[in-house]
């Protein structure tokens, strides 16, 4: 068992390789997600300018006077949120329709849904500020923004209500799985921990080289979250339940870092996946519990399931209906060679060559990203949580990729 748990015999999972394929386009990107200066120059969401670790509650909270109410919401808005907890919902459409500020309303309507309110003991009016307040500290990325945060809550929901039927969480344990989504990547500089850590930003110097965009988003969550009883969503709680709530939602926060990726992985399968045969002819029976000694609900497995979750949580788009699918490619890819132009300007090691505006190949990259991270995960997710609509969907985009991908000549000739 102590061998299990510990973090280095993963290690060698995180080399490209796995029985693969090893394109260059795969290996790049597998690279830059698990590798672990001037500053990124992004663009806060609202008009909120203030640098990292520093936080000014009474002018975020009250620059845009008054807060959006479900109540009054417009009936585009209204109708949209009908379908909150859908696997399908266009979080792209709900950007749309409330200018780019998609987290406060789709909060609003999830928080209320899923009763947040009543298990953190806080009124309506302290968690609409919360939310306005956390959106306004997202920055205006390509891809990690509010939106991408948004969509994560509600994948987040969509999950912890189709889990219901297993009895794993109690109120409070939904309540910190939203909250983990809500900030999971809280002021992100639209640049991945490498590029941090190859210009010595303050960020990666702070944190040491080590889990340097997840320790930055929980620590910045909490301290915008502690800074003032207007937006302090844990005041009532009681000290003890406070401390076990922070210790989860850094927990969750922190299990997004993809050089973790294999490790989670792992202890997901050794704990809920009974021991199957590796010669040939047998085949790995589903996820299951394993009777009254390996409790889905002891502590152990709880924080595991917890993990999974939001890694599925934050990776789902290869697993939504194409046209999102399709969407979220192009904005991850516009982040990536974005950073890439950055590093050649300053000099600097380039994480992701593949991710070249003149060479980028968003199907390669997809189908990349699902052969080597997604399908292995989401099988097993939705192995655990009956959730067989998810690999419906990543089949179906994964082929519409590989049609979509240059043949090898092609790519020659770039």
């Amino acid at each position: 068992i102590e061998i299990l748990r510990s973090t280095e015999l993963y290690n060698p999972q995180l080399g490209v390789g796995q029985g693969k394929s090893e394109d260059q386009m795969t290996s790049d990107l597998v690279t830059g997600l698990i590798n672990t200066g001037q500053k990124p120059t992004g663009v806060r969401r609202l008009s909120h300018e203030t640098s990292l670790m520093k936080v000014n509650v009474v002018n975020a909270t009250a620059s845009t006077g008054v807060l959006p109410s479900l109540q009054t919401a417009p009936s585009k808005i209204k109708d949209l949120l009908e379908n909150d907890v859908k696997w399908e919902f266009d979080i792209i459409e709900l950007e749309t329709l409330t200018g780019r500020r998609p987290l406060i309303w789709l909060g609003l309507s999830i928080f209320s849904k899923l009763n947040v309110h009543t298990s953190l003991e806080c009124d309506d009016a302290t968690i609409r500020n919360w939310l306005q307040l956390v959106e306004s500290h997202y920055l205006d990325n390509p891809y990690h923004n509010s939106t991408h945060a948004g969509d994560v809550m509600q994948a987040t929901a969509y999950f912890l209500l189709k889990l219901r039927k297993k009895d794993i969480f109690d109120p409070l344990d939904e309540a910190i799985c939203l909250i983990s989504a809500v900030v999971h990547d809280i002021d992100h500089p639209g640049k991945s921990s490498a590029f941090l850590c190859n210009s010595d930003h303050e960020l990666a110097i702070l944190y040491n080289d080590r889990s340097v965009l997840e320790s930055h988003h929980a620590a910045f969550a909490f301290k915008l979250t502690l800074s003032d009883e207007k937006v302090n969503i844990f005041h009532k709680l009681d000290r003890d339940v406070y401390r076990s709530v922070r210790l989860s939602i850094i927990d969750m926060v922190l299990a997004t870092e993809m050089t973790k990726h294999f490790e989670h992985l792992s202890k997901f399968l050794n704990a809920f996946q009974k021991p199957m045969q590796e010669e040939e002819g047998f085949e790995a029976e589903p996820l299951q519990e394993h009777g009254e000694s390996a409790s889905l609900r002891s502590a152990e497995n709880i924080i595991l399931i917890k993990r999974m979750l939001i890694k599925c949580s934050d990776v789902s788009n290869p697993a939504r209906p194409i046209n999102l699918c399709i969407q979220w490619a192009h904005r991850i890819a516009e982040e990536y060679c974005a950073q890439t132009d950055e590093e050649k300007r300053l000099g600097l090691t380039v994480v992701m060559p593949a991710f070249d505006r003149a060479t980028c190949s968003i199907p390669n990259s997809q189908t990349g990203f699902i052969n080597y991270f997604v399908r292995d995960m989401f099988r097993a997710w939705s192995d655990f949580g009956e959730f067989p609509e998810l690999m419906e969907y990543i089949e179906k985009n994964y082929i519409y990729w590989k049609d979509k991908e240059p043949s090898s000549c092609q790519q020659g000739n770039r």
